[in-house]
């Protein structure tokens, strides 16, 4: 299930994630609580370098994101861990290729 907000902006972005890059699986996830008004939301970080952003209390996804290496590096340094290089260097290729500003 989506966000009106998912559904009606990120058309081409969902494109190049299921048809170019892959959804790949789940490696970890995080709960942020920036403060919004719908309440905090769960980042499902996947193999491929994507960023499934889903709202904590309605599992309803609110976006798809491609990650920069730094959004990763900070996840992992929240919870006192390092990032997995390999995940940073597909994030790398990613970032050079452009992905993230589709």
């Amino acid at each position: 299930m989506t966000s009106k907000h998912y559904n009606s902006e990120r058309v081409s972005r969902e494109y190049l994630i299921d048809f170019g890059i892959g959804l790949g699986h789940v490696v970890n996830d995080f709960v942020i609580n920036r403060g919004h008004k719908d309440g905090p939301e769960i980042h499902i970080l996947t193999s491929t370098g994507i960023i499934i952003v889903e709202n904590y209390y309605t599992k309803k996804v609110v976006t798809k994101l491609i990650a920069r290496p730094q959004q990763i590096q900070r996840y992992y340094k929240n919870i006192g861990e390092k990032a997995p290089v390999w995940l940073l260097m597909i994030a790398k290729q990613h970032n050079a290729l452009g992905y993230n500003m589709v």
